[in-house]
Parts: C-alpha cells; structure tokens; sequence
C-alpha cells in the first residue's frame, strides 16, 4: 500500500504509481484513487482575486467566463488489472490505460499551483510515446480543468503543442 499527497493530482498520480507497480510485477491488481473531504462540511467561502475559488459560485473550465473552482469532498477509485488477467477473468472493461506519466516542472511552472507548458506538453509526450498512439487515436484526456485564467490555457496550449509534436513524429525538437 502506498500512500500519495500531491494535491489536485493525487488521483492521477495514484492512478500512475499503481500502473507502474502492474507493470514491475509487484501485484497482481491496484485500487487507485483519491479522496477529498471536508470537514466539518462548510457551505460557502469568501473569494479572494487571483486564488484558486470561482467569484461566482460556478465552475466553467475551459470557458472565457471561467474565475476558478468550487471545492467539495468526494472519492473516486478504481480497480487496475493487466488488460490480459482481466480478460481472462472476464472482468467488465471499462477502459485500457495503454501509456501514462506524471511529472513536476519544479522551476519551470507558471506559478506555484499552475505547470508550465514545457512540462505539461513533455509530459503528454512521453505518455503518447509509451502508449504507441498517435493523436488521433485518442479517445479520452484527463485535465486538471482548474478554470482559472491561468490554468486553463496552460492546459489547451500544452495539449496543442504535444498533438503537433506528435503529428510531426517527433521533427519537432521539445
């Protein structure tokens, strides 16, 4: 069992550690997730400019009238099994993680919560390159989706410049 604490990421990044554990061979399968709660459950905040908290109540990522997120508690897990023992097992397949990775840009980010678009951008490069995809063989991404002016584009830019690396095959130095 491991533990992980990296804030907005901790979900994905669980997601990834137990990807890399099935692929060493240390389990058989992975619970992975993450869970955020409040407590005592509080009902509102004061919004203060430039922080991470929508001024209007309403959360509108990847939207021009987007000021930030709205806080809650909530929990997601999921199961991860080698796509072949899952298949043995007749398990219900939701989905196949077919490349993954996570980075910190250390330096390089925006702001202390916000990546840079180098990192973002290497970082979805180095998943397509382990899954052997091209771009238009994607058929989910996870975002962050902060909707904040400056997470927000960071995202769309990021994905932008890894779809046109990618597209390129790699012509492209990064």
């Amino acid at each position: 069992a491991n533990s992980v604490n990296t804030a907005c990421s901790t979900g994905l990044v669980s997601v990834v550690e137990a990807c890399k554990s099935l692929q060493l061979g240390a389990c058989d399968m992975a619970l992975a997730g993450g869970v955020t709660l409040s407590m005592p459950n509080q009902i509102g905040y004061t919004y203060q400019e430039g922080m991470i908290s929508s001024k209007d109540g309403h959360c509108l990522t990847f939207d021009n009238n987007a000021s930030g997120a709205i806080g809650g508690s909530g929990i997601g897990v999921v199961l991860l099994k080698p796509l072949e023992k899952a298949v043995k097992d007749k398990d219900n397949i939701i989905g196949v993680i077919k490349g993954y990775a996570s980075n910190n840009d250390g330096d390089r980010k925006t702001g202390y919560t916000a990546p840079s678009v180098t990192g973002q951008a290497e970082c979805i490069i180095n998943a397509q390159k382990m899954a052997r995809v091209s771009p238009n063989e994607i058929d989910y991404v996870e975002c962050h989706g902060t909707a904040t002016n400056l997470g927000d584009p960071v995202e769309v830019q990021a994905l932008k410049e890894a779809i046109e690396f990618n597209g390129q095959k790699g012509k492209q130095k990064h």
